[in-house]
């Protein structure tokens, strides 16, 4: 994609010294700047379910296993319960 942008000259200023001390060309900074804003607002453009999903797996409370798919069903069967007795 190609993008036409007007800056006043302390931007263009700060983006040509982002551009020397980073050692980025100018798509590289603005996509660096989009990645670290959608970084920060992120949580604000998620669903109920999906922020949720995002702390259970950022906590550790998702996990998986490999198995048949029938866990449910036999799942005295398949678990360890010796620690239980």
């Amino acid at each position: 994609m190609q993008i036409t942008a007007e800056l006043d000259n302390q931007h263009l200023e700060k983006l040509q010294a982002l551009e020397k001390a980073l050692r980025k060309n100018t798509s590289e900074l603005i996509s660096l700047a989009i990645d670290e804003i959608y970084q920060r607002q992120a949580p604000s453009l998620l669903s109920e379910g999906q922020k949720a999903y995002q702390i259970m797996q950022q906590t550790g409370f998702i996990g998986s296993m490999a198995g048949d798919g029938s866990l449910s069903e036999n799942y005295k069967d398949v678990l360890d319960w010796s620690d239980k007795t």
